[in-house]
């Protein structure tokens, strides 16, 4: 007699055994006594802590690093006490200058002076009035009394 198994089923019998296996690991690593005869990978226990070794190295003074910088020549400046070139005349004006005239009757803004313009009159304020209402309310009601 033969059992016809699908593959799902297969492979949770084989997750389920690998989870079997995992705990039955796991309680052995647990138990005391499976602690006790084997040695530990990291070499046996100390039975003191020891203060860590430390280094106390002596100090080293080296000599000041000294720099000795190409040298670097510069021209000198060049000082002349007599202008090589001779400057050129200066140009003699043909007329002389005359201040323009303008006949514009208004002055320009920089000539007057403040407190001789008159001051403009203060803008006046256009109120609307609105006659009364009681004028004609009660007439209307008088006619039928």
């Amino acid at each position: 007699m033969s059992l016809d198994v699908s593959g799902q089923a297969r492979a949770d019998l084989l997750v389920a055994a690998l989870d079997l296996e995992l705990v039955r690991l796991l309680r052995a690593a647990m138990r005391p006594d499976a602690q006790v005869g084997r040695a530990s990978p990291l070499g046996p226990a100390p039975s003191t802590i020891q203060p860590r070794h430390r280094l106390h190295p002596a100090p080293r003074f080296e000599p000041r690093a000294v720099v000795h910088p190409a040298p670097r020549f510069e021209p000198r400046q060049v000082i002349h006490p007599q202008p090589l070139v001779a400057p050129p005349a200066p140009a003699q004006p043909t007329e002389p200058q005359q201040p323009r005239r303008a006949d514009c009757p208004i002055q320009p803004p920089w000539r007057v002076l403040a407190w001789e313009t008159p001051l403009p009159p203060p803008p006046k304020i256009k109120l609307i009035v609105y006659r009364p209402d009681t004028i004609s309310k009660g007439s209307l009601i008088d006619l039928f009394i």
